[in-house]
């Protein structure tokens, strides 16, 4: 948002950044912009020292008490002679500053380099909110039933069935924290866009029937009913296995995980002209029309809970659509009638495939 009484000024300084590619509105005083601050959401203000009526400094103490300099930057402008008031906006929490006439690079990198200090700091956050919850509860439980198997096996005592049971709890434990890891440095890597695929010539069903095999177990113990529908006519395709495997585990996953007892959930391929198709259907709660719009957004709040407990990063979903979308291909989801839900992706068969 750019704060200037100047109309001049403010329209010149939107119309520049909207051809840099940025979403800007702008407000001619310092009560319309504490009104729009406290109602949308903006990445960024520019905000004019001298104005009538209410100064750019006390605007910026307003809003000091409502965001933080990491949750919102404001990025003061100001004539040359006014090194007074920059000394003071600094103090009160601005960000940085921009003499008039504005250089409009020096502007750009500056807003550049502040978006990019506040994405380190909810990177951060993720990572502390991680550590401190999403890790520390599973660990809690591996370390909890490591001790209990600890003492119920000796040296050279023999494995019982409980015990058993138990060191599955903490391998079932740490795979979770594993996966909660991995989705976290997958959507950072993603984001930067430092997520390389490794291409290579495989068929989609073998894929399948592996992640079928791997969620059999976890089916069986929720009563949920897991099968196949394989076309046996795909052909290979080239892809990054790894990558699409995880993709697949995690639709497979969450469809039992949202499901209740005696429900079914059914992998399914196809073919169509210029691509391959793998679909999961459950006959789950199915979703909403505000999750079917949220759905695969970062952190979203659905609706429907897990049936047995199990955790989610929030992430998985995100993650996979950054995955497809990376090989060219496409990812959704559809409800069914009467219940249920149905996610799928598509791959391309237009890429050149890599020689065996």
């Amino acid at each position: 948002m750019v704060v200037d009484d100047n109309e001049m000024n403010r329209d010149m300084l939107a119309r520049r950044l909207q051809r840099e590619g940025y979403s800007v509105e702008t407000s001619e005083d310092g009560y319309q912009a504490l009104d729009r601050i406290r109602q949308e959401r903006f990445d960024v203000v520019l905000l004019d020292i001298m104005m009538p009526g209410i100064s750019g400094l006390d605007i910026l103490t307003m809003i000091r008490a409502q965001r933080s300099l990491v949750d919102l930057p404001v990025i003061l402008t100001t004539a040359k002679t006014q090194s007074e008031e920059i000394v003071e906006g600094l103090s009160l929490g601005a960000n940085d500053y921009v003499t008039k006439p504005i250089d409009l690079p020096v502007l750009l990198a500056r807003i550049r380099t502040h978006l990019q200090l506040r994405d380190l700091s909810q990177l951060k956050d993720e990572f502390l909110r991680i550590a401190s919850h999403d890790l520390k509860n599973p660990l809690s439980t591996v370390l909890m039933s490591a001790y209990i198997l600890r003492e119920r096996l000796p040296p050279g005592s023999t494995m019982q069935e409980r015990s058993y049971e138990i060191l599955e709890f903490i391998v079932k434990h740490g795979e979770e924290m594993q996966g909660i890891i991995r989705d976290f440095l997958d959507f950072q890597a993603a984001q930067d866009g430092k997520l390389v695929l490794t291409r290579d010539v495989f068929q989609l069903n073998d894929v399948a029937r592996t992640v079928i095999k791997q969620n059999t177990t976890y089916a069986s113990s929720k009563q949920i009913t897991l099968s196949a529908e394989l076309d046996e006519m795909l052909p290979p395709i080239n892809a990054d296995e790894s990558r699409v495997r995880q993709v697949m585990q995690n639709l497979v996953g969450n469809a039992i995980k949202f499901c209740s007892k005696g429900d079914s959930v059914i992998v399914r391929t196809k073919l169509s002209t210029d691509a391959v198709r793998l679909e999961v259907c459950d006959s789950g709660p199915g979703l909403t029309e505000n999750d079917l719009q949220h759905i695969f957004e970062r952190y979203a709040r659905l609706s429907n809970k897990p049936t047995a407990g199990e955790s989610s990063t929030g992430l998985g979903l995100t993650i996979c659509k950054q995955m497809i979308e990376l090989h060219g291909g496409q990812i959704g989801v559809v409800n069914n009638s009467p219940k249920g839900a149905t996610f799928w992706f598509s791959l391309p068969l237009d890429i050149p495939v890599l020689k065996a």
